[in-house]
């Protein structure tokens, strides 16, 4: 009788649960469309709130913590308080609630609701855009015109098809069948030809590449590097934001070499340079930095090219998460998430270091690692996640899926 109830316990659980996550999701993505001119921003504000306090009751009433635990989660949280009140960035308290209340939450069904969610406002800001009811920005570059089909800027829509198809992929995981890639080819045929954003391009390719690796893995064994590629991708995030920052700490257009890098990434290494000499890098974050990019009705500042003199934006997740939100918290999420990956590379289980490796690469050059419209691979920290160990055979057929935390030797 207990298990029975403690089954429909989490069985509720996990449902208020992710209906309070659709409807913060929900939220926070018109906000990154063109509807956001029609969205209020008192809304905005009561569903963040809500989500914040909904998740505060869910842990404190509903989950079973240890005394490490808590000491844990509260430390984190009074981490994350102090920089929400230094940086202002509102959102990642929310997030990190997000985050810690995902416990007895199926990884899976986070994931399926993302894609309903996102890939369903997506398609209305589409529609929307395209008869003319929100306005679909578009830009006139040497490359040919890019346009944003009802999303605020041609990067972030390619960021959402990016981050959509990563969440595909993961789902497919448990019965992946070649014909599967379809939907990942065609974001990567769309991203390239309708938005010309390079960093998402490489990362859509770097993903669907090392996907299949991943899944391909145990009918090449033969090939020696793909067991060290695979072992040691949870080191991707540590590399990339280390190369992001290091390179943008040593820019100078004396050097040719890094001249010539900056100018291959858009001018971000003289950007984040700027920002660092400017901002510098703090303990617990700083005040809002001002920023002029070019996303929403600030399109006209390019057109008219006011832009390219005023235009400042760190556009690199990792740096702008050192400088505004300081070198603790920095430390505390890459070390987090790089020691969670380890232990699936432990237990042979490599599809979300896989992943992580190629969001790695996106966050290098995009400011979305931490916001869960696009990221929402971040709430896989505290989730319930079933541990894949895809069975390769002529179909595919019956894929191991075994229980969290079963050491198996793949070998």
């Amino acid at each position: 009788m207990k298990r029975f109830k403690w089954r429909c316990l989490v069985q509720n659980y996990q449902a208020v649960y992710l209906m309070i996550f659709a409807v913060y999701l929900a939220s926070v993505t018109l906000q990154t469309t063109t509807f956001n001119v029609m969205y209020p921003h008192k809304l905005g504000v009561l569903v963040e709130l809500a989500t914040l306090a909904a998740m505060f009751g869910l842990i404190v009433g509903f989950q079973a913590l240890t005394p490490r635990q808590i000491i844990g989660e509260v430390s984190l949280l009074a981490l994350v308080t102090v920089v929400t009140l230094t940086s202002g960035a509102h959102y990642l308290l929310p997030t990190v609630m997000l985050v810690l209340a995902a416990r007895q939450v199926s990884f899976r069904r986070i994931m399926q609701v993302y894609l309903a969610v996102v890939g369903s406002i997506l398609l209305l800001a589409f529609i929307a855009a395209e008869i003319g009811l929100i306005k679909n920005i578009t830009f006139v570059t040497d490359d040919g015109v890019r346009q944003s089909f009802g999303v605020v800027y041609t990067t972030d829509f390619a960021a959402h098809i990016f981050y959509i198809c990563a969440a595909y992929l993961y789902l497919q995981a448990r019965r992946f069948r070649l014909v599967m890639l379809i939907p990942a080819l065609l974001g990567l045929v769309v991203i390239y030809q309708f938005t010309k954003t390079m960093t998402d391009t490489i990362a859509l390719l770097v993903l669907i590449s090392g996907y299949l690796v991943y899944v391909y893995r145990r009918k090449h064994q033969h090939v020696k590097w793909l067991r060290p590629l695979l072992r040691y991708s949870f080191l991707t995030l540590p590399i990339a934001s280390g190369l992001m920052i290091g390179l943008s700490n040593i820019f100078n257009y004396q050097d040719k070499l890094l001249a010539t890098l900056n100018d291959a990434l858009s001018t971000r290494l003289a950007l984040g340079q700027n920002a660092l000499l400017a901002y510098g890098v703090k303990l617990f974050g700083q005040s809002p930095i001002p920023i002029n990019g070019w996303g929403g009705d600030r399109v006209n500042t390019f057109t008219n090219g006011v832009g390219l003199t005023t235009y400042f934006f760190i556009d690199s997740s990792f740096l702008n998460m050192l400088i505004s939100y300081g070198l603790l918290f920095t430390v505390v999420v890459l070390a987090g998430i790089t020691w969670f990956l380890y232990q699936w590379t432990r237990q042979n289980d490599y599809l979300l270091p896989v992943i992580m490796m190629a969001i790695a690469i996106s966050s290098m050059f995009d400011q979305h690692f931490l916001e869960v419209t696009y990221n929402s691979f971040i709430l896989m920290l505290f989730a319930e996640l079933p541990s894949y160990h895809t069975t390769v055979g002529a179909a595919f057929d019956q894929p191991i899926v075994s229980p969290r935390g079963a050491l198996t030797d793949e070998s």
